[in-house]
C-alpha cells in the first residue's frame, strides 16, 4: 500500500504504536457506525510538509503522518475522521463542511462534533452534511 504524497515508516515497535493510536480512532468510529468496513492503515511520512492524511477514494485506505500524530487527540480524530470520509465514502472536500474543509485552519472538531459529522457522511451523503450542523 503506497501513496506518492506520504513515504510508509518500516513497521518496527514505534510505528506500530502510532498505527495503534489511527486504528483505536476507527474502532472509536465503529462503535457507532456498526457497518463501517474494514480501513487498511499506513503511518508515514509527508513528502509535502502541509500533508496530514491521505485516503484512496472508496478504497478503504489511509495514510497518516507522523505529524499529526504529534498534535492532540482532537486533531488526529479531526483527521482520521476526515480521511475515513473520503477512503468510505469517495466524496471529496467541502469547504462548508468542518470535517471536510481542505485544510485544518484553527477551530477544531470535538469527539462529539467528529462523530456526528462522519455519521452524516457515512449515513446521508455530502449533500446532507449540513443535516449534522
Amino acid at each position: 500500500m503506497k501513496t506518492k504524497q506520504i513515504k510508509n515508516f518500516k513497521m518496527n515497535d514505534i510505528t506500530y504504536k502510532k498505527r495503534r493510536q489511527v486504528i483505536d480512532l476507527i474502532y472509536e468510529a465503529k462503535k457507532e457506525i456498526k457497518d463501517l468496513p474494514r480501513i487498511e492503515v499506513r503511518i508515514g511520512e509527508a513528502r509535502n510538509h502541509n500533508v496530514l492524511g491521505v485516503a484512496k477514494l472508496s478504497k478503504n485506505q489511509i495514510w497518516i503522518t507522523d505529524r499529526v500524530l504529534n498534535m492532540s487527540e482532537d486533531a488526529l480524530r479531526n483527521v482520521v475522521f476526515h480521511e475515513i470520509v473520503h477512503a468510505v465514502t469517495g466524496f471529496g472536500h467541502d469547504e462548508k463542511c468542518p470535517l471536510m474543509k481542505s485544510t485544518m485552519d484553527g477551530y477544531l472538531l470535538n469527539k462529539n462534533e467528529c462523530m456526528m459529522y462522519l455519521k452524516a457522511y457515512i449515513k446521508y451523503g455530502v449533500t446532507k452534511c449540513a443535516m449534522a450542523s
